[in-house]
């Protein structure tokens, strides 16, 4: 519990942190009173929209999973999202997230080789779609990214992380022996915590759970084509409501809602969340906003903006992911488990 309580509050005081010093360096005679004159019927649309790509993504949840023949209750995959998006708020590259939501699929019958499959396939889903988007992102905004040394290097980073996932994902769903064989590689690291009978046991369990994660990519890729082609159509309704909250925001504060350009921006910034610097992502996130839509927004909105955005996509994931973590799945050994586990690996 202290491990999370450490880490929520290191990313949260870095998002203040970062948003604080882009409010003082946009700062004008109007900056304050933007803030107060926000229209709230759009800031409402645009929290609303937030909600709805929560439960877009519950239902993608749903599907991915019942094309394995596990059917997860609607209600409960919402809630396994929210769960996943607070775990993810606070580690690097979200991947706190990700291992969270594998951890509570498994209360619902999924193995972990099952589980596994259908995070996977959601993750390579949204990777499918950002692909696809993403360059056009990088043509808008090459001058930004070419004129900054911070912008090229992340960017550099990020194509190592995408090829080496990419390969790395071909190999193991083609050939899951060798996948095997790499794994029996740390059976010394194993052996030297645990004894003879538990490494056996425990490796017996990890080549077992890679044939089941096999085999349920199999099924997507045969059986389940119908499965992945909804679950691609969920996944652009996701992005697409996640990304116009932006541009509703601008309108609140009565700017050109740049739906393009905003909605491209985006993309890029994406990938840089990808790239693990920060728990989520905070300070990287802010300063990087900044410094792209400071190049068709005014200086006099962006900081207001850049709060109020921060607010409806990442503040609150945090409460309201936190509250459903807590309160309404009361599993927190779960999650604390989960979340601790990934930041003990990270230290």
């Amino acid at each position: 519990m202290n491990n999370l309580r450490k880490w929520l509050i290191i990313s949260l005081a870095l998002s203040v942190i970062s948003l604080t010093a882009v409010l003082l360096f946009t700062m004008g005679s109007n900056t304050v009173s933007s803030l107060a004159h926000i229209n709230p019927i759009l800031l409402f649309v645009a929290i609303f929209f937030q909600l709805l790509s929560w439960l877009v993504w519950g239902r993608r949840m749903q599907v991915m999973s019942e094309a394995i023949s596990r059917r997860i209750p609607f209600k409960d995959a919402v809630a396994i999202v929210l769960s996943n998006l607070f775990a993810a708020s606070i580690t690097p590259a979200h991947v706190g997230g990700e291992v969270t939501r594998i951890q509570l699929l498994r209360r619902y019958n999924l193995s972990v080789g099952d589980a596994s499959a259908v995070v996977f396939g959601e993750r390579m889903l949204d990777a499918l779609f950002l692909g696809m988007v993403a360059p056009v992102g990088f043509i808008l905004f090459q001058d930004k990214i070419k004129s900054s040394v911070g912008l090229t290097t992340l960017f550099a980073a990020i194509s190592v992380i995408f090829f080496i996932i990419f390969f790395g994902t071909l190999y193991a769903m083609a050939k899951p022996k060798n996948l095997k064989s790499i794994a029996a590689n740390f059976r010394w690291l194993i052996l030297r915590f645990r004894g003879q009978k538990t490494t056996d046991e425990i490796m017996n369990r990890v080549f077992q759970e890679i044939d089941i994660f096999h085999n349920s990519l199999k099924i997507y890729l045969k059986d389940g084509k119908r499965a992945l082609s909804k679950g691609f159509v969920y996944t652009i309704a996701f992005w697409t409501f996640q990304f116009s909250i932006a541009s509703l925001i601008l309108v609140g504060f009565g700017s050109q809602p740049w739906i393009i350009r905003s909605f491209f921006a985006q993309t890029v910034l994406m990938m840089i969340a990808m790239v693990p610097l920060t728990p989520g992502n905070s300070g990287v996130a802010e300063i990087s906003t900044a410094s792209i839509y400071s190049t068709f927004i005014g200086t006099s909105i962006l900081g207001v903006f850049i709060i109020t955005w921060r607010f409806v996509s990442y503040y609150l994931n945090i409460l309201v992911g936190g509250f459903v973590s807590l309160k309404v799945l009361k599993d927190t050994p779960i999650l604390e488990g989960t979340v601790e586990g990934v930041i003990d690996e990270i230290e």
